[in-house]
């Protein structure tokens, strides 16, 4: 790709907001094109910044999505742990952005407690079935077999 796609265009239904950090606080949005562009066009770069500052300075990290996700995983794949940028002790670290793990197992793991002893998996489930769909539901137990009163619950749907 070469960078020069229309930016009225959308990006992949699958692309990847990437996290960047160890990015020198002096780059702007323009030299962060550059370093990722040969990985594949980019969409958006979006700087953090200080706004208590004035004018607002640089957090030395990043937001990029690009078009698609292969050029994502491609320059995460090159830069991550990888490649040190001038002026930096250590090395660009690059991620999927939180947004991007919502469906990680633990983001859906749900913990409850002070559930009655008397309670079991199906009560659980019946009791919180009109929030979603409940994939697993597990009462924790002691050595004996018996409800310490505490469970977990993977949701497939977030209320």
């Amino acid at each position: 790709m070469n960078g020069a796609l229309d930016h009225s265009d959308q990006p992949d239904p699958d692309a990847i907001k990437m996290f960047v950090g160890q990015i020198p606080r002096s780059w702007s949005e323009k030299e962060l094109k550059e370093l990722f562009e040969p990985y594949g066009a980019v969409y958006q770069i979006n700087v953090l910044r200080d706004r208590s500052q004035n004018p607002p300075q640089s957090k030395g990290c990043c937001f990029v999505t690009f078009y698609t996700r292969k050029a994502a995983l491609e320059a995460q794949n090159a830069l991550h742990n990888i490649k040190t940028l001038p002026g930096m002790h250590h090395p660009i670290q690059m991620k999927p952005a939180d947004s991007e793990k919502s469906n990680a197992v633990e983001d859906r793991k749900l913990f409850i407690g002070m559930v009655s002893k008397k309670c079991n998996e199906n009560d659980i489930r019946v009791m919180f079935s009109p929030f979603g769909q409940i994939e697993e539901c597990r009462i924790l137990r002691g050595p004996d077999g018996l409800s310490r009163g505490l469970l977990f619950t993977y949701r497939g749907e977030v209320c």
